[in-house]
C-alpha cells in the first residue's frame, strides 16, 4: 500500500497517464460491452469550430457521469461521441475566412474548393476538442468518433428521407418563410433569434373603389412589404367607424383605436357611422404604391380587396384594418390562401434581399433599407397618416444575426401536421429531468408548423430528390447503391456532396425523360435528427441498431427544445413510429455572476481547462453535477472553495484510515464484535449507496453530490472518525479498520462517476494486488440489507440533537469539551427512544456516563429544555478528575508542538518536560509518551501554566 498524498492537479495527471498505460478505458468498455443490460447514451453532436467553453464542458462532463455510473452498474454502454459538421455555421466560418460577402463570391471561387475548404474546416478542430474532453476525464470512444459529413451517416439521412417520401410527407410548395438575405436560404423556425430593433411603424391610408373621399386606414412595421400588399383584413363582428376629418376625408378604421390615432396626430373628426367588419367583404382598394410597380395585370386580378379574418385580426394596436401580403407572412399566407377566390402572392423581393424588376423603382433595391424611400413616396401620394418609431422583437439568422425577411419561394417541405398529434402523444411517454421541460417541450410541438427542409446552400447533405425534365416526375433515392442501380450518368470520381452529386443523372422510370438532381442541400437539423440511429451505422448494418436503439438518454441544454430534440422527434416518428430517446436531460447555460451568457465577444468567459489548471478538473466536474439542475446558472470561482473543503475533509479521512489503519477495497465486514458507532456508519453507508444509485439511475446528479457530500463532511469526518479516536491500537480495532474501510470504499465507488480522478487516486493508496486494477473496473455498491438499520438511525439523530445541548451547558459552566466529566442526564418526551447509543453521547458530551431519567434531577447540574426535552450536566468536580483535565491540557499542548513541526503521526520525537509537580510528572509520563509518540527527557526552563500546575514543555528540533 503506498501512501496517499493529497489531491491536485498533478496527482490528475498521473492517475491520466496511468489510465493511459495500463488501457483503463479499453478495459472498462470492453468489460462494459461484455453485459446484457444495454444503456444507449447517445451523444448530441457538437461543431468542432475550436476549444471547448464552459457550456460544452458541462455538458461532456454530465456525460461522463452518465455512461460511468451505468458502465459500474453492470450496463453495456454505448458511448460513441459526434461531431457536427455541415450547414451554415460553418459555411460562414469559411466565407469569413475567404473574406466573401455573398454567394456570388462563392460561385466565382468554385464550389468544389468551397466544399473542400468547409470540409477541411468541420474536422480540422475534432482532435483538438477530443484531447481537451478527455482532459476532464471524459472518457468516449474518441478513435471511432460519428461525423455528419461522412459517406455512411449521410446515407442514413437519405434513408431518413425517403421514409418521409413513403409517408407522402414530402411536398413542394411555395409559401412566406424566414429567408437570410445574407446567406440566400430559407431559415427555418428552430434556427431564428430575436433581439430588440426599432422600425419605421407607418399608418396608411388606401383609397376605397367606388366610394370617392373614403379610406382603409392600415397600420404596418414593415412598409418594404407594401409593395406586395394584396389585400386588408378585417374581423367580420368588430365595430368599424367611419370618421369625417376636417378636411372632407373619411377614414375608416375600428372603432375602438380611433381616439388613439386621431389623439397621435392631433386631428379633430366625427363619427359619420358604425358598421360591423363584415360589411366591408370584397370591398375594393388602390394600392398608393401601384403606379411604381411593375406587375403583369394577371398578377394583381384577384388583389386589392378587404377580406375577413376573425383569427388574424386584433384591436392591441395597429387600427382594425390589417396589411396582408401573403407573399411577406405565415399568417398573411394563410388568410389569403382561404379567401374565396384567393389573394394573389406578390413577393417582388429576391432571396438576397433585393427588389425584383415587379419592384419597379424600387427593383435592385434592398429591403428594409428601401424603408424611408418608401415613406417618401407615401407622402408623396398622400397616403401616409402617421409614422413613428417603433420597438419590437425582430427574427435574425441565428449563425450571421442579419434580419431576415418573410419571402415566399418554392421550398421542399414535410408535413408535420401529419404527424403532430403523434410527436405530442410520444413526448408525454418521455422522461424529462427536471419534470417541467416536459410541458416546454409540448409547447414548442403544439406551435409547430410545417418544416421547410431545404436550403439553397453548399455545403450539406444534398436532397436526394431528382426531377424529370417534363418537371411532372420526382424521384427520392435513399442510399449510392440505389443512386447507382438508376443511373445513366455516373461522375469520373463520385462523392455524396456537391459538386460531384449534381453530375449523376437518372431516367425517369415513368416518362423515361432524362432526371436531374434538384439543387438544395437539407437543412442542418435534419443530419442532427437522425443521429441516434445514424451513429448505430443503420440501415447500412443492423446488428448496434438491434441491440441499441432507442436511446436510453440524451443529455444537452434547454435551447434543443427547438432544435436536436425537436428533429429527434420528427424523423423518429416518421422511421419508426416511435420516440428515439426514453430519457432527457437537461442542462442550463452556464453565465457569468452577472447572470450574463458568456461570450467571447463580451470578454465574460472563463476557460474550464484554466479551472481544471488552478484547481483539478474533479473539482470542476463537482461543481458541475452539484450546481446543474436544468435552468442556467452564473458560475463563480468562489464556489469552488466549497468543492475544495469536501476534499480536503475527504482527503483528511483516507489519510487518518491509512496512518492509524489498514484500510483495504472491503465489501463485507466480518469482525463479529461492532460497536455501536460500527453498526450505524454501516447503516448509513446503506443510505448513501441507496440514496446515490437512485440519483444516478434517475439523473439527479446534484442529489448524488448532496449525498455524498454530507456522508463525508457530517458521518464520515465530523461524527465517526471523532468517536472512533481513541479505539485505535485498541481490542476493537479490527471491527474499527472493518468498518472504516468498508465505508471509505463504498464513497470512493459512488464517487468515481463524479470525479474519476479522486477516487481513482483514494482507490490506489489503499489497494493490494489482489483487488481490481481500477477503480473504474470495479462495480458501485450494493445495498446490504443486513447492515441497514433504519431505527439506529433515528437514534443517532437523536443523540446528534442532544449532544449540541449538552456541549452548550459546558460552553456556559466554562467547562472545555476535553475535559471529562462524570455524568450526562436526559429527559426525553414519551415518543423518543434511546436505547443503544447512550454511550455515543457519552463520547460527544466527553462524559463518563450518559443516562436516560424519567424525572427532574436534582443537585449540582446544569440544565436545559429544548423542543421538549431536558438534558442535565453533571457539575460535580472532583480531585481526580481536576488532574486528568491537567493531563488533557498537557497532551494538547505537546499535540500543538507536534503540529507545528510538521511531524507525521506516530513519528518519535524527543520531549524536554519539567513541572512544578513532580509526583504528577512521574505519575503520567509514560501516558504522555505514548499518546504523543514522544520520549521524554528531563529539563529545566521558564515554566508556564496550565491549570494548576507549571511546565516547561520544548520539542527537539
Amino acid at each position: 500500500m503506498k501512501s496517499i498524498a493529497p489531491f491536485n492537479r498533478s496527482a490528475e495527471k498521473e492517475i491520466q497517464q496511468f489510465w493511459s498505460a495500463k488501457k483503463i478505458y479499453e478495459k472498462a468498455r470492453s468489460q462494459s460491452l461484455k453485459q446484457k443490460k444495454k444503456f444507449y447514451f447517445h451523444d448530441g453532436p457538437p461543431y468542432a469550430t475550436g476549444h471547448i467553453h464552459m457550456g460544452t464542458a458541462l455538458n461532456k462532463v454530465l456525460k461522463d457521469v452518465a455512461m460511468r455510473s451505468m458502465r459500474m452498474q453492470g450496463f453495456a454502454v454505448h458511448d460513441r461521441p459526434g461531431y457536427d459538421s455541415h450547414g451554415l455555421p460553418i459555411e460562414n466560418k469559411v466565407e469569413k475566412a475567404l473574406g466573401f460577402k455573398t454567394k456570388q463570391d462563392i460561385e466565382r471561387f468554385g464550389v468544389k474548393p468551397f466544399v473542400e475548404q468547409c470540409k477541411d474546416f468541420a474536422s480540422e478542430h475534432i482532435d483538438d476538442m477530443n484531447c481537451e474532453f478527455a482532459s476532464l476525464g471524459v472518457w468516449m470512444d474518441w478513435k471511432n468518433a460519428y461525423i455528419t459529413y461522412t459517406d455512411d451517416y449521410m446515407q442514413a439521412i437519405w434513408w431518413t428521407f425517403k421514409k418521409a417520401e413513403e409517408k407522402k410527407l414530402l411536398y413542394l410548395g411555395k409559401y412566406s418563410v424566414h429567408v437570410c438575405p445574407h446567406c440566400e436560404t430559407a431559415v427555418a423556425y428552430n434556427e431564428i433569434e430575436y433581439a430588440k430593433q426599432t422600425d419605421n411603424a407607418v399608418y396608411v391610408k388606401f383609397p376605397v373603389v367606388g366610394k370617392p373621399n373614403v379610406f382603409l386606414v392600415i397600420w404596418t412595421t414593415t412598409p418594404w412589404t407594401l409593395p406586395g400588399n394584396a389585400g386588408v383584413m378585417a374581423h367580420p363582428e368588430f365595430d368599424y367607424a367611419q370618421v369625417q376629418l376636417s378636411n372632407g376625408e373619411q377614414w375608416i378604421l375600428a372603432k375602438e383605436r380611433v381616439d388613439h390615432l386621431m389623439n397621435a396626430i392631433e386631428a379633430g373628426y366625427s363619427i359619420v357611422r358604425t358598421f360591423k367588419g363584415k360589411e366591408m367583404d370584397g370591398w375594393k382598394y388602390a394600392n398608393p404604391l401601384s403606379k411604381h410597380l411593375r406587375w403583369n395585370p394577371e398578377d394583381v386580378k384577384d388583389a386589392y380587396r378587404v377580406i375577413l379574418s376573425a383569427r388574424y385580426v386584433n384591436l392591441d394596436d395597429g387600427t382594425g384594418l390589417v396589411h396582408c401580403a401573403p407573399g411577406h407572412g405565415k399568417e398573411d399566407f394563410d388568410a389569403g390562401s382561404r379567401a374565396t377566390p384567393p389573394l394573389p402572392v406578390l413577393c417582388p423581393v429576391g432571396m438576397n434581399g433585393l427588389f425584383t424588376q415587379e419592384g419597379g423603382k424600387y427593383a435592385g433595391k434592398r429591403a428594409r433599407v428601401v424603408d424611408s424611400e418608401i415613406v417618401e413616396d407615401l407622402k408623396e401620394q398622400n397616403a401616409l397618416v402617421y409614422s413613428h418609431a417603433y420597438s419590437h422583437d425582430y427574427p435574425l439568422c441565428w449563425r450571421c444575426k442579419t434580419p431576415l425577411l418573410m419571402l415566399a419561394t418554392p421550398q421542399w417541405w414535410f408535413k408535420i401536421s401529419a404527424i403532430q398529434k403523434e410527436l405530442l402523444k410520444q413526448n408525454g411517454s418521455v422522461n424529462w429531468v427536471p419534470a417541467w421541460m416536459k410541458d416546454r417541450m409540448k409547447n414548442w410541438l403544439e406551435s409547430l408548423g410545417d418544416w421547410p427542409i431545404s436550403r439553397e446552400r453548399y455545403w450539406g447533405t444534398p436532397l436526394p430528390i431528382w426531377v424529370c425534365e417534363s418537371g411532372q416526375h420526382r424521384m427520392v433515392v435513399g442510399s449510392v447503391a440505389e443512386l447507382k442501380q438508376k443511373a445513366i450518368v455516373w461522375p469520373k470520381h463520385f462523392s455524396m456532396h456537391k459538386p460531384e452529386i449534381d453530375e449523376v443523372v437518372l431516367k425517369c422510370d415513368r416518362c423515361g425523360k432524362r432526371m436531374n438532381r434538384v439543387p438544395e442541400v437539407l437543412d442542418v437539423w435534419f443530419d442532427a435528427g437522425a443521429s441516434s440511429w445514424a451513429a448505430l451505422q443503420f440501415p447500412e448494418k443492423n446488428e448496434e441498431f438491434k441491440r441499441f436503439w432507442p436511446a436510453n438518454l440524451v443529455l444537452e441544454g434547454t435551447d434543443q427544445v427547438r432544435g436536436w430534440w425537436n428533429a429527434q422527434l420528427i424523423l423518429s416518428q416518421i422511421c419508426f413510429d416511435r420516440k428515439p430517446f426514453d430519457n432527457v436531460l437537461v442542462h442550463g447555460l452556464v453565465l457569468d455572476v452577472s447572470r450574463i451568457k458568456m461570450s467571447k465577444s463580451l470578454g465574460n468567459t472563463v476557460s474550464p481547462l484554466e479551472i481544471a489548471e488552478q484547481h483539478s478538473a474533479d473539482f470542476l466536474r463537482f461543481y458541475f453535477a452539484a450546481t446543474s439542475k436544468g435552468g442556467d446558472f452564473s458560475f463563480d470561482d468562489s464556489m469552488l472553495q466549497d468543492v475544495q473543503r469536501f476534499f480536503n475533509t475527504f482527503w483528511n479521512s483516507v489519510q487518518f484510515a491509512q496512518l492509524y489503519l489498514k484500510p483495504t477495497p472491503l465489501e463485507k465486514v466480518s469482525a463479529k464484535k461492532l460497536e455501536p458507532e460500527d453498526e450505524w456508519l454501516l447503516s448509513k453507508a446503506q443510505s448513501l449507496v441507496e440514496t446515490v444509485t437512485k440519483s444516478y439511475d434517475e439523473f439527479h446528479y446534484p442529489e448524488a453530490c448532496a449525498s455524498i457530500n454530507r456522508f463525508v463532511v457530517e458521518d464520515l469526518s465530523r461524527t465517526y472518525i471523532k468517536l472512533i479516536r481513541d479505539r485505535v491500537g485498541s481490542d476493537s480495532e479490527k471491527s474499527l479498520n472493518e468498518t472504516l474501510s468498508y465505508a471509505l470504499y463504498a464513497v470512493i465507488r459512488l464517487l468515481a462517476p463524479l470525479c474519476p480522478h479522486a477516487s481513482e487516486h483514494a482507490f490506489q493508496g489503499i489497494r493490494s494486488s489482489k483487488d481490481a486494477e481500477s477503480v473504474h473496473l470495479a462495480s458501485l455498491p450494493l445495498f446490504e440489507k443486513k447492515y441497514f438499520n433504519p431505527k439506529l438511525e433515528e437514534e443517532m439523530d437523536l443523540v446528534q440533537s442532544i449532544a449540541p445541548v449538552l456541549l452548550s451547558l459546558r460552553e456556559e459552566n466554562k467547562l472545555r469539551l476535553r475535559w471529562k466529566l462524570k455524568n450526562a442526564f436526559v429527559k426525553l418526551p414519551k415518543e423518543k427512544k434511546l436505547k443503544f447509543l447512550l454511550p455515543i453521547l457519552a463520547k460527544m458530551a466527553n462524559v463518563e456516563n450518559a443516562k436516560l431519567v424519567f424525572s427532574a434531577v436534582d443537585g449540582n447540574v446544569a440544565v436545559k429544555d429544548v423542543d421538549g426535552m431536558e438534558a442535565y450536566l453533571d457539575l460535580a468536580v472532583t480531585p481526580e478528575m481536576e488532574e486528568q483535565w491537567e493531563l488533557a491540557e498537557l497532551l494538547r499542548k505537546v499535540q500543538d508542538l507536534r503540529k507545528r513541526a510538521n511531524l507525521q503521526p506516530g513519528k518519535k520525537a524527543k520531549l524536554f518536560l519539567d513541572c512544578n509537580d513532580e509526583k504528577f510528572l512521574k505519575k503520567h509520563a509514560k501516558t504522555v509518551e505514548s499518546e504523543t509518540s514522544t520520549t521524554i527527557s528531563r529539563k529545566k526552563g521558564k515554566m508556564d501554566r496550565l491549570l494548576k500546575r507549571d511546565f516547561f514543555i520544548e520539542l527537539a528540533s
